[in-house]
């Protein structure tokens, strides 16, 4: 059976623009795309999943509808469409035609109805319908052709809603048909849909399945029990029945369109590559594969900028190849280079390419690398430009090629600029997503593609990023810190950290031991064997076997998420079983297993990446494996960074980590008197503020009362709401109010920070960090409330996590140089939020100890002492 699949595009761009994680999305010529991005990706989606023969996108338009007429004031309560989405919608509308999809609006009818049009005409010619909406409404179509789609999205994750009849009958426990009436009985309050004051959708549902339609309720009116419902049933009868002229959605719309129009169509690469250039999803051009499409004509930029004094980019005139050995003898490099631009094309099975250019000569060099033998040859030949420090090199994202040159056997020098990590600083919220998009977002030109045309491109891009941090204040920030940490974190992952697989083999064994028992014990319980991790067998026997209460079904069966099993933690021993199956696996397979694997095999340490340019707050992170995320509070965290270890017995961990670091910021930024005395005086800044906030003594502090205002002091920061605090602290709202207005009465410079720096950021569109690093914050022109809510929590959170952020890289530099300067064998290998970790020699732990305590308590001068705590050991557990 052929397949029409109809997409209500009001409602699912408007549930992609709610969506906060996308729905401040801007290029960088600030157009909002989020809405769009969110959009295209669910329908490509389902596009792949459903492979339509027929597609059609249905839209409302901006015009009265014959529901209007009915009722005045229908509608009438629905705010308008936010600027940022209605900006989009000719966006949406122009992508959509450029996939050749049927873009169907026609005045006077809404796109529900233009939807229930599509679906009867296709019912009737035998071809089946697939819905796809974010609106229930829809659910009246449902019927043995017509089956209707809700994506729900999720932690990022798109999951769907599937209907058909049967699923309808499930859930509501009334037809797809009887849902009109049902609506007609409680009303719409989104549609301004009046329904019958007083009935809400169970006791709509309730009549309607006990006299199955407004008719039946109304014929047999005295067969209603409860005296009030019937006083309200026949007061409110002509009400029942315009409100279900209303919810109605009409199935013959006249349409100009036809199926035929709507059929799958192929379209045009080079002009899709067009628009989503334009809207810069870069993302999407990967997933269809258009990288190597030429677009349609040249896309040029026209905009004002300041840098006129700015050459445009030299393209080559030569290009010398150096593909074998003999092409590398024979080379002859230039006698003087004083810069030198380098891209590189590098993945897991090596560097493939290497591309450089030297100073202003319009020669390109490019060396294909291919094998391992001819590595040799290469670093022969350009090791001295690399290990020449008087020779500034260019890259983007040096560290990457630096890592891959130490494994080599070569020590780079002379970074002069890393532009991936100027575009990172002059805004920190967009990813730079290789060299032609930070051409573009520098320049706003495009150059074409190739690796000659990205190398020719690094001067201007460098000349365009060094005059931007320059106006931006942060030029300091790029080569005091960020710079120089290039090399450094390069330096950490070739280091790494030694891990004693015996200790995780022991502890995978017991982990082994506990499934295995609570394996036997679900199989006992459930009466026989099945496959715990097949949600689909689970389900079967939780609701089936065991005749459990269904909370939740999926399209596939039935839900056994955390939440379903929490509801019923009570209800069978089985589910506590369940439960704690879970998350033994889950601890095994990242802990255990996942760091087994990571283990280097020539080094027996893992190697992890540090992330510089992933948070927008400026913090580092680490993947592969992630080691800022070790468990450290629970005994199996405990045993687990056990077996992290010096490099050998003649070595000793050393940790130097931060008190308070956050707060002490805050204390700074907002000059607060009473936190800066506190801080001053070396007193507990939890026991202070409790003694404050409590009004009593500090010698009458109690635990409970300090871990209330240690909450509250790190809510704050993190621009924490009351019901936010209420949940935390498992207080009352009212409670968790009082306590935080309490707070603020006691510290009135904190107050007028959070004041004062959401209005900063509204007028600057920005907020700073004490160093000068800068985030954007298009949240707080935001026309929803949502998303400028999270915009001020950022606002307030910034400047306290980013300067935080850049003492600890400030430090993270200081200590890597004094150990180099002081030629001490001890190196860093670790740095985990506020703390350093150092591999250190024994002999020279004392003075590591003082060189660490020196070089982080004095990276950076604050109103309040920064204050730095030491643990030892021979692990990464200290409490041991």
């Amino acid at each position: 059976m052929k397949k029409l699949l109809v997409v209500d595009g009001n409602s699912i761009i408007n549930r992609t623009y709610y969506a906060t994680e996308t729905s401040f999305m801007k290029t960088a010529e600030g157009l909002y795309t989020g809405a769009v991005y969110g959009f295209l990706n669910i329908f490509l989606k389902y596009l792949e999943e459903d492979n339509p023969d027929y597609v059609a996108v249905c839209f409302d338009v901006k015009h009265p509808t014959f529901r209007h007429e009915e009722y005045e004031e229908y509608k009438a309560t629905r705010k308008g469409m936010p600027d940022e989405l209605a900006a989009q919608m000719p966006l949406l509308k122009e992508l959509l035609h450029a996939f050749n999809v049927a873009v169907v609006e026609k005045p006077g009818f809404e796109a529900d109805d233009l939807i229930g049009t599509f679906c009867e005409r296709a019912s009737q010619k035998g071809v089946g319908c697939i819905v796809l909406t974010g609106d229930r409404d829809s659910l009246q179509l449902v019927n043995e052709k017509v089956v209707v789609k809700l994506p729900v999205t999720r932690g990022g994750k798109t999951n769907t809603e599937f209907y058909d009849v049967d699923a309808v009958y499930e859930k509501y426990g009334v037809t797809p048909a009887q849902l009109i009436d049902v609506k007609a009985l409680m009303g719409d309050k989104s549609d301004n849909v009046p329904g019958i004051p007083g009935v809400g959708e169970k006791t709509a549902l309730s009549l309607i399945k006990e006299f199955g339609s407004l008719e039946g309720i109304y014929e047999n009116i005295d067969k209603v029990a409860r005296p009030a419902l019937k006083k309200k049933l026949e007061e409110g009868k002509d009400i029942a029945y315009l409100s279900r002229k209303l919810v109605t959605i009409m199935r013959d719309v006249p349409l100009e369109i036809t199926e035929e129009d709507a059929r799958r169509k192929e379209y045009d690469p080079a002009r899709v590559l067009n628009v989503l250039n334009k809207l810069e999803f870069r993302s999407i051009i990967k997933r269809l594969n258009l990288e190597q499409v030429e677009p349609e004509a040249e896309v040029v930029f026209e905009k004002e900028n300041n840098y006129k004094d700015i050459e445009d980019m030299i393209l080559p005139e030569k290009v010398v190849e150096l593909s074998g050995i003999d092409d590398m003898t024979n080379l002859i490099l230039p006698e003087k280079i004083d810069v030198a631009y380098i891209t590189y094309s590098l993945d897991n099975s090596g560097l493939s390419e290497v591309n450089f250019r030297f100073d202003d000569s319009n020669v390109g060099y490019t060396v294909i690398l291919p094998g391992a033998l001819f590595v040799p040859n290469f670093m022969d030949k350009f090791a001295s430009v690399f290990e020449n420090e008087s020779i500034k090199k260019v890259l983007f994202d040096a560290k990457p090629f630096i890592l891959w040159l130490k494994n080599n056997g070569c020590d780079f020098k002379g970074l002069y600029c890393d532009v991936a990590v100027c575009a990172y600083l002059s805004d920190s919220t967009r990813k730079s997503n290789g060299i032609t998009d930070v051409y573009r977002f520098y320049t706003s030109k495009e150059i074409k593609q190739g690796s000659l045309n990205e190398l020719f491109a690094l001067k201007e891009i460098q000349e365009y990023a060094f005059r931007r941090l320059e106006e931006d204040g942060q030029t300091q920030l790029f080569e005091d810190v960020e710079l120089p940490l290039v090399c450094i974190l390069a330096d950490l992952e070739y280091t790494g950290f030694r891990v004693n697989p015996d200790i995780l083999k022991a502890e995978g064994r017991d982990f082994d031991k506990r499934i295995n028992e609570l394996t036997g014990l679900i199989h006992d319980y459930a009466g026989k064997a099945f496959n715990i991790n097949s949600p689909k067998q689970l389900g079967e026997v939780l609701f089936e076997d065991l005749k459990l209460e269904v909370k939740k079904k999926t399209k596939t069966g039935y839900s056994t998420n955390i939440e379903v099993l929490e509801k019923l933690y009570d209800a069978h021993p089985i589910i506590p079983c369940i439960i704690e199956y879970r998350q033994n696996t889950k601890l095994k397979s990242t802990y255990i297993d996942g760091l087994l694997s990571a283990i280097n095999l020539m080094t027996g340490r893992v190697h992890s990446s540090f992330n510089q340019m992933a948070t927008a707050t400026g913090r580092l992170s680490s993947t592969e494996p992630n080691l800022q995320n070790l468990p450290i509070k629970s005994e199996i965290g405990r045993h687990i960074r056990r077996a992290f270890e010096p490099r050998d017995e003649n070595h000793i961990l050393i940790d130097a980590d931060y008190s308070q670091i956050e707060l002490r910021v805050l204390a700074h930024i907002s000059q607060d008197s009473t936190m800066i005395e506190a801080f001053r005086n070396n007193e507990d800044i939890h026991t202070v503020t409790a003694a404050k906030v409590f009004n009593v003594g500090l010698e009458d502090v109690t635990y409970e009362m300090r871990s209330k205002a240690k909450a509250v002091n790190f809510g704050i920061i993190y621009g924490i709401s009351e019901y936010g605090l209420s949940r935390d602290l498992n207080i009352s709202f009212y409670e968790a109010k009082q306590l935080k207005t309490d707070y603020l009465k006691k510290y009135p410079g904190v107050a007028a920070y959070m004041k004062d720096i959401v209005e900063s950021a509204r007028k600057l569109g920005y907020v700073t960090t004490l160093m000068g690093r800068r985030r954007y914050l298009p949240e707080l022109a935001s026309s929803n409330n949502q998303i400028r809510s999270f915009g001020e929590r950022i606002a307030l959170n910034t400047p306290i996590q980013g300067t935080a952020a850049d003492i600890i890289k400030i430090a993270m530099v200081k200590v890597y140089n004094e150990l180099a300067r002081r030629k001490l064998e001890s190196k860093l290998i670790l740095q985990v939020h506020d703390e350093l970790l150092i591999d250190a020699l024994k002999e020279e732990k004392e003075e590591v100890i003082a060189l660490l305590k020196s070089c982080m308590e004095n990276a950076f001068e604050l109103s309040v002492p920064l204050v730095v705590s030491i643990d030892t050991g021979m692990n990464f557990d200290f409490n041991e």
